[in-house]
């Protein structure tokens, strides 16, 4: 393994950061807890902007805010080379005046600063699932171009604060997850008999013109930096042999690639443009040039699950386990995965996201959580085998460093990281951190990738 791999994790500001009271609101700090509602809540959130009583577990997180120099130490306790996590937004500029709240600002510097302290190679998000609600209410998101312009003020601002001691930024927490979640990836919400394509496209539209003015905008300030953008890589197997299904199959695939074509490639996929000339989306002759001139250096991928085509609608794979919260488990799928996406894109990769989400049991002030340990391990062995088929994969993070709120259920009992955070479902709980088995295992893997003693 190259010694300069990024072994490491993440964590995002909205399911962790907390620190409500000296930051104006997110998307996720006015979604309620429980499956159901918020899965519909992230896509559409109707009458949940009126922001009723009730639970919000973003707004709490885990108290990073209050406690990043512990968690930071913990991190580097465990060997992490890299950690990815999310600026928010709503703590840099807490309305629209454009005035940037230098608290904000300062904070992130802290926690850059304290990162460096251990040689923890920091990986900056602009926005995972956490754009500043003010955003919603008065342009309803990137359906509206004037946000584009809000976009590249907000990065220049960050870029040109840490770009010395931050080389890799990614724009967007998996782009792709629009598709599924409107409202929660773009800000946007539909009004009226408002076509849902037609708005999702005009929204992903503006999104890809700000990804290509962040990669604008960090080479302008220093061309050694690099710029990614996470898509959520999900591969559909045909679910029979039969010719329907695999159509089924390029459809779900040019669904979850068109984004990425365009960021890579610099150029719409005639399918994309035939879809945007169908739903009266104009491709401007001066975005085009940005879009050409301004690709990315590196795709941030997550993966966790495999999914199934079928022209019956049928989803689940038969011949793959599952989680405890449905998630099928197929580690070979990432090896695919890779393969496939370096095959069409030749650019390095970035593992960012990968991690089991299930309950974990506290006991005596230990987590002895052998099944993810299993998960990771059989995920990493099969990584390294796309990476002795050729393809370049730079790093390796997992979701998640430590427990955080789980952005599709708000809960905490779902667990993903190394790092137990006493904290219940209702928001209970002393917040004390306790390091799992998981924790020494992959302190111990980094130790060996890296061939240190």
């Amino acid at each position: 393994m190259n010694k300069d791999f990024l072994w490491g994790s993440s964590i995002s500001g909205g399911q962790c950061e907390g620190g409500f009271a000296s930051r104006s609101e997110t998307v996720v700090d006015i979604i309620p807890q429980g499956k159901e509602t918020r899965f519909q809540y992230l896509n559409q959130p109707g009458h949940y902007l009126d922001k009723p009583e009730g639970f919000y577990p973003s707004q709490k997180g885990v108290e990073f805010y209050e406690n990043y120099k512990e968690d930071i130490a913990l991190y580097a306790q465990m060997g992490l080379k890299a950690l990815r996590f999310s600026v928010l937004w709503s703590r840099i500029f807490l309305d629209d005046t454009l005035e940037p709240n230098e608290d904000g600002l300062k904070f992130y510097d802290d926690v850059i600063n304290e990162l460096k302290k251990y040689n923890i190679e920091p990986i900056i998000t602009t926005i995972h699932f956490d754009m500043p609600l003010w955003i919603v209410e008065k342009y309803n998101g990137f359906v509206n171009r004037k946000v584009v312009d809000l976009y590249q003020h907000y990065v220049h601002t960050i870029v040109n604060r840490y770009h010395d001691r931050v080389k890799y930024w990614i724009s967007y927490c998996e782009i792709n997850v629009m598709n599924h979640a409107l409202y929660m990836v773009g800000g946007t919400v539909l009004k009226g008999n408002e076509d849902r394509e037609q708005v999702l496209l005009q929204c992903a539209y503006h999104k890809l013109l700000g990804n290509a003015l962040l990669v604008k905008t960090c080479h302008d300030i220093d061309p050694t930096l690099k710029v990614g953008c996470e898509v959520a890589g999900s591969p559909a197997y045909p679910l029979t042999s039969s010719p329907l299904d695999y159509q089924e199959m390029m459809k779900e695939e040019r669904r979850d690639t068109r984004f990425t074509d365009v960021m890579v490639k610099g150029i719409f996929p005639y399918y994309l443009r035939k879809q945007c000339e169908e739903y009266g989306i104009e491709i401007k002759k001066e975005d085009e040039d940005i879009f050409l001139n301004h690709t990315l250096d590196f795709i941030a991928v997550s993966y966790y699950k495999t999914q199934v085509a079928s022209h019956k609608g049928e989803k689940e794979n038969p011949l793959l386990e599952k989680t405890p919260f449905g998630w099928s488990i197929d580690p070979l799928g990432m090896r695919l995965m890779l393969n496939k996406m370096y095959e069409r894109y030749e650019v390095p990769i970035l593992i960012v996201e990968n991690g089991l989400g299930t309950f974990d049991k506290l006991e005596d002030g230990k987590v002895h959580d052998d099944y993810r340990i299993d998960y990771l391990s059989k995920h990493i062995q099969q990584m390294e085998m796309a990476i002795e088929d050729g393809v370049e994969v730079i790093g390796y993070l997992t979701w998640a460093a430590m427990d955080v709120v789980s952005t599709s259920e708000g809960m905490m009992s779902k667990r993903y990281g190394f790092i137990y955070v006493d904290r219940n479902d209702d928001g209970t709980g002393s917040l004390k951190r306790y390091p799992k088995d998981s924790f020494y295992w992959y302190q111990n893997l980094i130790k060996e990738k890296s061939g240190e003693k």
